[in-house]
């Protein structure tokens, strides 16, 4: 459908207990289309065994199309060419090679045993069989129990007309619905497994180390709300307790995924976790996490924070982004998978009024936090680095691999007839992968000529200068009271060796503080007067000379239309008041190198085709 359609976005998430299907366009009868062919994907799928040997698994000759070469009988056979194959298999153990990746998945196992792997786990994946993808489809995938929302500015009779149209052809069936809730906790637990070793880290300081609590029902969105209030103010900004006692004290070197406060299951958890800490350290994170919450609730939460964390959410409800959509559909769905009716999460002004009233009594946000964090029923979860896992790893599946084999060769009389199956399997295959690419392809909708607008709504826009040299670009339209401003300070001729540092420059511009106000102060500033500032390096491609570019500083904000003159006072004293010759500025620097290379490797594996792209693209100009 890409060539076929306007859309701006099509996709499939898979998540532990759901698949969402989403799309979006902007065309009306683009829109339509999507739809059609969407319900009767996710309705009506082929599920072909080809389809599941293709993207699952299957065992076959690395190069189908190559001759087995040498005179042995195993080299006839073709048995050493043997590999597992399959687009998610692969997949899968790239994603499973992510350090940060797999602590998160193991973490959920312990957590929530219950819990399928969303991605499926490669030692895993090879036991499934097409007879049981085909009966857990049958078994979940019914449209009773599915649910589907959509968003925009279309009548919704006409989305209600296609939907009845395509679920009609089916019976209401009662499916059981299992929610699947967190480990009960009595006391301490502790699960320790083991991790690869990153290579750009010191390798004594690869530990990563966490403790979780079970919060409340999630169906309560009251409390829940109140909750995350709480636990962002522990967590959230250089300013909160947690990261300066934790990270800014060089316990390690940043969080862990699993850190926060996670309300996607019907029982609600909050974990805090360190990656980069040394053995002798692992202990002490527990120790100084369950210290900070003491002292935190004790002294209760500063006014301010709540304060900044509200206005955060009244910009956030004004902020309309190009996918506020799909941002709508994500903050709904897990409640609505855990059986919470959906419009109750969305009831923000009655939710928020309500938290106003509760904070205003005294001590809400505490008694909550001494309620479920004054204990010591946790699971502390610890990934230990191993030299030996990458190897082990490699030596599991080499076995599982030769188990496989067995079970094709035990079906043949010989090595060499079992081979020749799997060969003439995979070239079948081949032949069905290159056949199939315009198959039935015409019985899919189109858009034609008539469809598409000839003109597109046009965006005013006016120019100005602001003392005959600095250049202003303005839009004026229906923010919500929300000012949007973006600015470019360009460089000239910057030379290599500083290119490579503009993006720690950018980040030590929002780390370090000035000799005026601390970092803390500036963020509690940011948050009560501003949506957010960020800077960064921008880069520009002339369209006309590949070999010219034009490249600078962007730094960005939004702001409440009476706030907009203290965002530009904030931006002007983070561009030009940080002090970099502070005594702090070296320790905050280090650690931003230190979290920057924590798990760099790790993108590798999500992001190779990026790196791939932009290190190809580097021989074509300057940048």
């Amino acid at each position: 459908m890409l060539p076929r359609s306007l859309q701006n976005f099509m996709n499939a998430f898979t998540s532990a207990d759901y698949t969402m299907y989403p799309f979006a366009t902007t065309n009306a009868q683009d829109f339509r289309n999507l739809m059609g062919v969407y319900l009767d994907s996710t309705l009506h799928p082929l599920l072909k065994h080809s389809d599941f040997v293709q993207e699952g698994w299957r065992v076959g000759p690395e190069n189908p199309l190559a001759q087995p070469e040498g005179s042995g009988e195993q080299n006839k056979s073709g048995k050493d060419d043997l590999v597992f194959k399959g687009v998610v298999y692969n997949e899968m153990k790239g994603q499973m090679s992510d350090a940060m990746y797999l602590y998160y998945i193991r973490f959920q196992e312990s957590i929530i045993p219950a819990l399928n792997n969303s991605g499926g786990d490669p030692a895993k994946m090879t036991d499934l069989t097409y007879d049981q993808l085909r009966n857990y489809h049958k078994q979940h995938y019914h449209p009773s129990n599915s649910k589907i929302l959509t968003y925009g500015d279309q009548p919704v009779e006409g989305h209600l007309e296609m939907l009845g149209k395509s679920l009609s052809e089916f019976s209401q069936e009662s499916l059981e619905q299992d929610v699947k809730s967190p480990i009960r906790l009595s006391g301490p637990k502790e699960v320790v497994t083991k991790g690869p070793i990153d290579p750009l880290t010191p390798p004594e300081a690869q530990f990563k180390t966490s403790t979780t609590w079970m919060m409340g029902d999630t169906g309560d969105i009251a409390e829940s709300f109140a909750l995350q209030i709480a636990t962002s103010i522990l967590l959230d900004g250089y300013g909160a307790p947690l990261y300066r006692e934790l990270i800014e004290s060089g316990l390690g070197t940043d969080f862990t995924p699993n850190t926060g406060y996670d309300t996607s299951g019907r029982k609600a958890v909050f974990s805090v976790g360190l990656n980069g800490v040394t053995e002798e350290n692992v202990p002490k994170v527990k120790q100084v996490l369950a210290e900070t919450l003491r002292e935190t609730i004790k002294k209760g939460l500063d006014q301010h924070k709540v304060d900044g964390l509200l206005h955060q959410l009244e910009l956030g409800l004004k902020h309309k982004t190009a996918n506020f959509g799909m941002n709508l559909i994500q903050r709904i769905k897990p409640q609505w998978f855990n059986g919470i009716d959906p419009f109750d999460a969305l009831q923000w002004n009655s939710i928020i009024e309500s938290f106003k009233a509760e904070y205003a009594k005294g001590g809400y946000l505490e008694g909550l936090l001494e309620k479920y964090l004054a204990n010591d029923d946790t699971l502390t979860f610890t990934m230990t680095p191993s030299k030996d896992y990458d190897a082990d790893l490699a030596a599991e599946e080499a076995t599982r691999l030769q188990s496989k084999i067995q079970e094709v060769v035990s079906k043949f009389p010989s090595e060499a007839d079992a081979y020749k199956h799997l060969r003439e399997r995979e070239l079948e295959l081949l032949e069905e992968q290159q056949s199939d690419q315009t198959a039935g392809i015409d019985a899919l909708p189109t858009l034609h000529v008539s469809d598409v607008p000839r003109q597109q709504p046009k965006i005013d826009m006016r120019d100005s200068e602001l003392e005959g040299k600095t250049k202003v670009q303005w839009r004026e339209t229906a923010t919500n009271g929300l000012t949007y401003f973006r600015a470019l300070a360009m460089f000239k001729d910057l030379p290599d060796e500083l290119r490579m540092l503009v993006p720690l420059f950018c980040d030590a511009l929002m780390r370090i503080g000035t000799k005026e106000k601390s970092m803390e102060e500036l963020e509690d500033l940011m948050k009560l007067k501003t949506g957010g500032l960020s800077f960064g390096y921008h880069s520009t491609a002339s369209p006309f000379d590949t070999q010219h570019v034009q490249e600078g500083l962007a730094f960005t904000g939004r702001a409440l239309d009476r706030n907009v003159p203290a965002m530009y006072e904030l931006l002007q004293t983070l561009l030009l008041e940080t002090d970099f010759d502070s005594s702090k500025a070296h320790k905050m620097i280090k650690q931003l190198l230190q979290s920057g290379a924590s798990g760099a490797v790790d993108g590798i594996a999500s992001s190779g085709h990026g790196f791939a792209m932009k290190y190809a693209n580097a021989g074509l100009g300057p940048v």
